[in-house]
């Protein structure tokens, strides 16, 4: 498949992720329509988000010096992160205004991940493996 099918398939898994905590979070009791919509979120997530990494796998290598640079790690603890709010969700944990921040506060910063891709120390691969030259 093509890095568009895999990036379709990786916002169709975000936008059932957020309709399922709107469902989550609004309603007096959690539904078992929005736990499964919790889940088939992060999973079309989590298939999307790797199918990406693997088209695009040489220039990581690249850019970063790794194909699992920093800022994708990042992304993969946010994944879990998010996951682990249905807990807090079904269980009443956290609620109202604090939920949404948390939730909101959680997509934008995978969102600034995504869009800047930032190398947090990473360096390219030419970088790393090119010895220093003594002048």
């Amino acid at each position: 498949m093509s890095y568009e099918i895999y990036r379709l398939i990786h916002f169709v898994g975000l936008f059932t992720l957020f309709f399922a905590f709107g469902s989550l979070f609004t309603g007096d009791k959690s539904t078992k329509a929005a736990a499964m919509g919790h889940g088939i979120g992060l999973l079309l997530m989590l298939l999307g988000g790797f199918g990406m990494q693997a088209k695009v796998k040489a220039a990581y290598l690249a850019s970063y010096g790794s194909a699992f640079p920093t800022w994708l790690i990042l992304k993969v603890v946010i994944w879990l992160i998010l996951g682990g709010c249905m807990v807090l969700a079904k269980r009443r944990i956290i609620k109202g205004a604090t939920a949404w921040i948390l939730i909101i506060g959680l997509g934008l910063a995978s969102a600034y991940l995504a869009l800047n891709k930032p190398a947090f120390g990473n360096q390219p691969a030419a970088a790393v493996t090119a010895p220093a030259v003594a002048q």
